[in-house]
């Protein structure tokens, strides 16, 4: 689906922030592309130095930033390998996610009991709110998904709901624990589309989803402790 795009780029960026130019081209031919900049980026007033070189080449350099002036804005090049490309002052200024109004978005259109407490409890988590009692918390951040659901896990002992952009790069291993532990992974990619209101249509409710995970499962661990430790080391012994 189109809107995948976005869960795929906001996944590659750390602080889901980068300049104007990266964030046209990373979504480059989205068809909501104006719907979400409009009603969830800011700008921040800071500029970038570098930027991230489009043109093909084996060393892969990002182009250095030099500002003549305001209307003469280039990317050059720092092996001299391509030519330098012609810049706008707006394409070298830095844009940031609004995560408040992204966060209370998604809690919306999930139904979500969004929290007043909007603290990251958590390291590249932040915690939106509560579902049915059941706590839901969000990160971007997937390449460390492991020590982030066994941070999550082994502070609550009790089921949580996690929101990530894609499943794309959990190991099943990890997919396996949230089911057997009556935990929800929930991929944004693959239950949320946006509108062109700016909202977001679910495509399965949070409780199907929880009916989907809650089947019976004939080896359910019965230690609470034990089974996120038995998959790191499943999972860094796989890395």
């Amino acid at each position: 689906m189109a809107d995948r795009v976005i869960w795929n780029y906001l996944e590659e960026l750390p602080e889901q922030e980068a300049a104007w130019r990266e964030w046209q081209s990373g979504l480059s031919g989205w068809h909501r592309f104006n719907t979400f900049y409009t009603h969830y980026l800011r700008v921040e007033g800071r500029r970038v130095k570098l930027l991230n070189c489009p043109s093909p080449c084996e060393q892969g350099y990002p182009r250095q930033v030099i500002e003549n002036s305001p209307s003469n804005i280039v990317a050059v090049c720092p092996q001299n390998q391509a030519d330098p490309i012609q810049l706008k002052f707006r394409d070298i200024l830095i844009y940031a996610l609004r995560r408040d109004i992204f966060h209370q978005a998604l809690c919306v259109s999930l139904r979500i009991n969004y929290s007043a407490d909007r603290r990251k409890e958590h390291a590249n988590v932040w915690h939106l709110g509560d579902y049915s009692g059941t706590e839901v918390y969000l990160t971007y951040k997937t390449s460390t998904l492991t020590d982030t659901i066994s941070s999550l896990y082994l502070s609550q002992q009790k089921p949580f709901i996690l929101l990530v952009p894609t499943v794309k790069n959990i190991p099943p291993e990890i997919q396996q624990f949230f089911a057997k532990n009556n935990s929800i992974l929930l991929s944004m990619a693959d239950e949320l589309r946006l509108q062109p209101d700016g909202s977001f249509k679910p495509l399965r409710s949070i409780a199907e989803c929880m009916k989907l995970y809650h089947q019976p499962c004939p080896q359910r661990y019965q230690s609470k402790i034990l089974p996120i430790e038995a998959y790191k080391i499943l999972f860094y012994s796989k890395s």
